[in-house]
């Protein structure tokens, strides 16, 4: 149907690439840790905070070893 290269919906938006979990998990870390840099916006509580930035570094991670 599509050949070995696979759909190329996925190949355009480079979901085989990685960089959409890149992408989320710069996402995560930066939610987590923004209220600490910006005057202003609530600063979530340190377990949420880490929990974001450990999910994030997943994601990376994850992104990065695709």
């Amino acid at each position: 149907m599509n050949g070995p290269e696979g759909c190329p919906i996925t190949t355009l938006y480079a979901i085989r690439s990685g960089v959409p979990l890149i992408g989320l998990g710069m996402f995560l870390i930066l939610a987590g840790f923004l209220g600490l840099v910006v005057p202003g916006l609530p600063v979530p509580p340190f377990p949420v905070s880490l929990i974001f930035a450990a999910f994030g570094l997943f994601l990376i991670w994850a992104g990065l070893t695709k």
